[in-house]
Formats: C-alpha cells, sequence, structure tokens
C-alpha cells in the first residue's frame, strides 16, 4: 500500500493532521494500535456510564472565540454535545479549607477574585491583563499568519509562572489559587513557563465546555469525515518498525508483517517511543539526544466512579482541592500523606440532566510507584497490582468521603488506571500525562517544532507547542503548514 501521508497515531493531532490534509486532496493513511481512535479522546464504558480518559473539558468554543474558530474548519461547531459549565464557577479551588472560584470573562474574574482579596487589586488586574497580552501575541491562536520575525511569544516561555506571580503579590494565598489548576499542565515550580498555563487560563476563561456522553464524539466526527475525503482508517495496526532509504523514510511495518508506504510521513507518539522504532534512522545524534534528555510530566492516578442511578446531583463546575499548602508539592508525597490533592470532573450525561452517573478524579502518581509491574501487559499484571490499585482507591474514597459526604454510598462501582494504563493504551513514555515537560529555563531545547533532519518526516501532537486542545489544534497547523503553506492553509480556515 502506498499513500501521499502516513500519519502514525490518531490521537487528537493525528486527527486533525488527516483531516486537513485529506480536504487538501492528499491521499492519506492514518495508522492506530488501539482498536479505539482519538488518544486521549478515548472513551469507555463500565456499569453502563461513560467515561473519558484524558479529554474532560473544552475552552474558547463560543461565536468568534478561538476554538469556535478552529472548529468551523473541521466541521465540529453544532455537531458536539456540550454542556457549558458554570459561569460564576468552572473551577472551583478549595485551598486552605475555603472555597474559591474562577467566573468566566476576564471583568466577572476580575470582579470574582477581588471579593476573596480586596487589596489585591493592583496584581490582579496585571495578572487579567498579561492574560489577554499573551494571548493576543500568539499568531496562529488568532489566525493570524506565523510571522518568524514576531518573537513576543518566546519571551513567556523564558519567564517561570512562579517567579511572575512573586513580581505581582506577596499573599501566598492569592498566588496558590491562581495556581490552583496547575494539575491541568502538571506544573513544575521550578520548570513551568508562563506561557503555558496563560494559554491554557486565557481558553476556560473566555468559555468552557464539557462533552456530554463523552469526549470520543469529536473522534468520530472527524473520523468520519477523513474517509469521507478518501482517507484510509487502520485500527489495531502498531508500528513496529520504521524502513530508511539513505536519506529519508520510505515506509512503516505493522504488526511485524504488513508495509505501509508514502511520499510523506507524521508521526503523533511520544517521541521517546517513536525513537524506540527508528534506532538507524538517519536522524542527528545531537537531536535525538536533545529530545531524549527532557523530562516527561507527571502520571496520574485516575479513580472512575459510576454512580448509582439519580444518587449524586450533578454539579457544573471542577473541583480542585488540596490537601497541602503547597500547590507545587503534588508529586513530592509518601505513601502515608498520599494523595496531596486531586482534580473532579462529574460528567453530564444526555438521559439525566440532574443527576450524574459518572466521575472522574485523578490525582499525581509517579511512575515509581509502578515501576515493579513496568515489564507486564495490561490485564496480566498479576493479584498484586490489583491490590496496589484497590489500596488507592479506598484511601482516595476516604478523602472524597470527607468532601463530598455520601459519595461512597451513592457509588454503584469504581475503576482505577495508573501511568502504566496511559503509558499502554495512550503511549505515553512511563505514563506522563502531558507528554515533554517545557522549560523555562532553557526553553529552545524542550520546544520541538514539526520538522526534523529527515526532508519528509515531520512530528505533531502534543510534545509539540503545547498540550490540550488548542494546543494540539496549533500543533496540527504547523505541522500540515510544511506541505501546504501557512498562507494558504490559514486563508481557508479563516473563510470557513
Amino acid at each position: 500500500m502506498k499513500y501521499d501521508v502516513v500519519i502514525i497515531g490518531s490521537g487528537l493531532g493525528g486527527l486533525q493532521c488527516a483531516y486537513i490534509l485529506s480536504r487538501e486532496g492528499y491521499n492519506v493513511c492514518l495508522i492506530e494500535k488501539n482498536h479505539q481512535l482519538g488518544g486521549c479522546l478515548q472513551t469507555f464504558k463500565r456499569n453502563n456510564s461513560i467515561f473519558d480518559t484524558g479529554m474532560h473539558y473544552i475552552g474558547s468554543m463560543e461565536e468568534g472565540q478561538v476554538l469556535n474558530n478552529f472548529f468551523r474548519y473541521f466541521k465540529l461547531v453544532g455537531k458536539l454535545q456540550l454542556k457549558k459549565l458554570d459561569e460564576n464557577g468552572y473551577e472551583i479551588i478549595q485551598f486552605g479549607g475555603r472555597e474559591y472560584k474562577f467566573a468566566m470573562g476576564h471583568e466577572r474574574f476580575l470582579d470574582t477574585m477581588l471579593e476573596y482579596f480586596p487589596k489585591e487589586g493592583k496584581g490582579l488586574r496585571k495578572y487579567v491583563s498579561k492574560l489577554r497580552e499573551i494571548s493576543s501575541s500568539v499568531d496562529l491562536y488568532n489566525m493570524r499568519e506565523f510571522s518568524g520575525q514576531k518573537t513576543k511569544y518566546l519571551e513567556y516561555y523564558a519567564v517561570g509562572i512562579d517567579n511572575y506571580l512573586d513580581s505581582l503579590t506577596h499573599d501566598m494565598t492569592l498566588k496558590s489559587v491562581l495556581l490552583g489548576t496547575s494539575p491541568l499542565y502538571a506544573g513544575v515550580k521550578d520548570r513551568t513557563p508562563l506561557y503555558i498555563p496563560m494559554i491554557i487560563h486565557s481558553s476556560y476563561i473566555e468559555s468552557a465546555y464539557r462533552f456530554i456522553d463523552g469526549g470520543s464524539q469529536m473522534s468520530e466526527l472527524l473520523a468520519g469525515y477523513i474517509t469521507e475525503n478518501g482517507g484510509t482508517i487502520l485500527l489495531r495496526s502498531k508500528v513496529t518498525k520504521f524502513i530508511f532509504d539513505s536519506s529519508s523514510l520510505k515506509a512503516v511495518e505493522i504488526n511485524n508483517a504488513e508495509k505501509v508506504e508514502g511520499k510523506y510521513f507524521i508521526s503523533n507518539i511520544h517521541p521517546k517511543a517513536m525513537f524506540s522504532l527508528i534506532e538507524k534512522a538517519p536522524i542527528r545524534p545531537a537531536y535525538r539526544k536533545r529530545i531524549s534528555s527532557i523530562e516527561d510530566t507527571y502520571g496520574i492516578f485516575s479513580l472512575y466512579l459510576a454512580m448509582k442511578e439519580n444518587a449524586f446531583e450533578y454539579i457544573n463546575s471542577n473541583f480542585y482541592v488540596y490537601k497541602t499548602d503547597n500547590v507545587w508539592d503534588g508529586d513530592n508525597y509518601t505513601k502515608k500523606n498520599w494523595p496531596k490533592g486531586y482534580m473532579m470532573h462529574i460528567s453530564p450525561n444526555s438521559k439525566n440532566e440532574k443527576y450524574t452517573d459518572a466521575i472522574i478524579v485523578n490525582t499525581y502518581m509517579n511512575w515509581n510507584e509502578v515501576k515493579h509491574w513496568q515489564h507486564t501487559t495490561v490485564e496480566q499484571r498479576g493479584d498484586s497490582y490489583r491490590e496496589f490499585k484497590r489500596q488507592k482507591a479506598e484511601k482516595m474514597l476516604d478523602i472524597l468521603e470527607k468532601d463530598f459526604p455520601g459519595i461512597r454510598s451513592k457509588t454503584k462501582a469504581w475503576n482505577t488506571s495508573t501511568p502504566l494504563t496511559y503509558r499502554d493504551y495512550i503511549g505515553t513514555h512511563k505514563g506522563s500525562i502531558y507528554g515533554l515537560l517545557k522549560d523555562y529555563n532553557n526553553p529552545l531545547k524542550t520546544m520541538i517544532m514539526p520538522r526534523t533532519n529527515i526532508p519528509n518526516f515531520f512530528l505533531t501532537g502534543q510534545n509539540i507547542n503545547i498540550h490540550g486542545v488548542i494546543g494540539v489544534t496549533i500543533c496540527s497547523i504547523l505541522t500540515c503548514a510544511e506541505l501546504i503553506g501557512m498562507q494558504q492553509l490559514l486563508n481557508k480556515m479563516r473563510k470557513a
């Protein structure tokens, strides 16, 4: 089989690249190792409840907002089943025994924060101003043609979010609240650039929506459009080898058997996982060494609660709950004090608006906790692993019961996942939730561009640019522009 473009990995980046290029007339083949498309868009069903694996909510989906503009091109606007989160508190940060709500809209957010911190007006106004400044500085975020001469956004990569907040306020509670959503980017105090949390916050502060009945609807829609455009999708097809000629990529081998040839190739898999398949590739040693040396973001432990019918009322907010006075400390735990906090997502469903049937709770988990089972496979990890997960789930449920009294009795069943689950299903290195860690101390080292030194081989996905729906979408555009041209692609997107 031979194609114009072969794309490895059907996460959002791979799906979007396949959609763009098939729409532009390229003969595209999208290869996925699992039986289900979507990467972090995948959902699964247990006890008649639908659970998202990673994509819990999206931002900037209203008319004229950034994701709405992009999704018009992808024919997703009006097709997705979405529920808008509470405008007065789409995020609820529980810190120091008190709740703090993030309201939608810059001015409403500012007014709400001033009610909590009336003496911090100067710092809060600077924070909101910086949110607007950073979001307006990103060319593709605003559908402007990318200009190599405009590098203002690079300045935000070279400043740490922790240091920036120190320049705004001496109130450590305010600082902690503004950092309260750091699990969204697996923040690290002495690593995380200002750019990442501000772009993410900018998106959600405009508008925030949950998927009704799960995020896999997005991958299903995109897959339908890809096949309508003449594209090919191969499921249960694991890439086991990359085949090169003297200087370019010629084909990939799937399932240790069939070869798929292409003129161009795009990898949507974790770069470190990719390197394990291309040991003899004509990749510069310095490039391989640089990427291999970049740290990964943390892994997570997830508890999936299937709720009894008409038992737990739906709450239209996300919760970020801290059991520590240091929001940066989530990964620095012992067996005794784990977890130091969690984020909780309550899923809406189409059958019952008043009650939820699915709750997802995520908390940090270090790779070392599951390293003992790293050479095992799914459903073959043994009784010790099942007992490990059971103990973690019970401890998590004990904490939830204190914060949400009665939640145990309203739960009919639960399931769990660990970094091993993410490694095996999503393909991230050591189960890292957001891939490679960006570092403001050395931004150029940790920023990866779509183009490689192999002329017909490109990268896409959350490890390029930033993670999340908007970050991955921007990256998909950057990747496809290498083949199509940025001006032509943006012109079509603006007209959509």
